[in-house]
């Protein structure tokens, strides 16, 4: 019985995440990202995920032990794929990455530049 409440509170944990996650880059996808490739004339394709472990052009370390959050603020950072079109119908990619904290703005950066 005991296995069973840790199996389903992992799993718990786990859809959790993920949901926290599809719903930061949705948020971040709708307000910050279309309107950004939008103001520079390029047409969204799709966004993909950069893989775990991985800040696709960006080389962070992902994995930081810390003993405590700075300035006590639960942050995420997410990093993404996202590709468009420009005038000449010719697919390109650029890696976007997504920081998200509880009580503020989720902010975005561009690597490469658009």
């Amino acid at each position: 019985m005991n296995l069973i409440l840790i199996l389903l509170g992992i799993t718990f944990v786990i859809l959790g995440n993920l949901l926290i996650n599809y719903l930061i880059v949705n948020k971040a996808l709708k307000k910050l990202i279309l309107p950004e490739l939008h103001n520079h004339g390029y047409d969204f394709v799709k966004i993909k995920s950069t893989g775990f472990l991985n800040s696709g052009d960006f080389k962070d370390s992902l994995f930081q032990l810390r003993p405590f959050n700075p300035a006590g603020n639960y942050k995420i950072t997410l990093y993404r794929f996202v590709y468009f079109q420009g005038k000449s119908k010719k697919d390109r990619k650029v890696t976007v990455k997504i920081r998200w904290n509880l009580f503020c703005k989720t902010k975005i950066e561009f690597k490469p530049g658009l």
